[in-house]
């Protein structure tokens, strides 16, 4: 395909998206999200909540990207989104709630997945990430809501004085160090 047919085809695509009000902004449709992680790292903020007895809260993920397993909740970045904005964003859908938080990353991180996942038709989807790692506290009184899930349904908060097995591989990846750290209080 010449470049002249790519242009082509992005300027189609910009304005089917202006036509159908959609604004990148705002995030994208999911199938255009996954193509765009083929073309470029995606950038994400993690939120790390810890409690006064050092432990860290988790939430249960399962999705074909990434597999089952424990999480620290996160969020992808939309195009002109300040980090800010994707962690509040994040802590009210994931923790039902906002957060306070750390200005100054905890840690940064680069992730390149490596394993093949067959069930994937394309391994480039949400291959590489960029993680930026904020250190969030929960406001006064705050409490897990999790009536209408049990421990294995997506979105779970649990609290873990320990790094769990099924800590997802990706997050051992990029957090694995940093977590063997705090829970063996370094």
């Amino acid at each position: 395909m010449s470049s002249s047919r790519i242009s082509q085809l992005i300027l189609e695509l910009q304005q089917e998206l202006q036509k159908e009000n959609i604004n990148p902004c705002d995030g994208l449709p999911e199938d255009l999200f996954l193509f765009s992680t083929t073309l470029a790292p995606v950038a994400n903020v993690d939120l790390f909540i810890t409690d006064t007895e050092r432990r860290v809260l988790l939430s249960w993920r399962d999705d074909e990207h990434y597999g089952k397993g424990w999480h620290i909740p996160g969020g992808c970045l939309r195009i002109k989104e300040p980090m800010e904005s994707r962690i509040q964003k994040t802590a009210v859908k994931e923790l039902g709630c906002e957060v306070s938080y750390d200005s100054q990353p905890l840690l940064v991180k680069e992730l390149i997945l490596k394993n093949e996942r067959p069930w994937l038709k394309n391994q480039l989807e949400r291959s590489h990430n960029i993680s930026v790692l904020f250190n969030c506290k929960l406001p006064q009184g705050y409490a897990i809501q999790n009536t209408t899930k049990d421990e294995h349904t997506v979105g779970f908060l649990r609290w873990f004085e320990h790094e769990p097995e099924d800590l997802l591989e990706a997050h051992k990846d990029i957090y694995g160090e940093f977590l063997t750290n705090w829970f063996n209080k370094e």
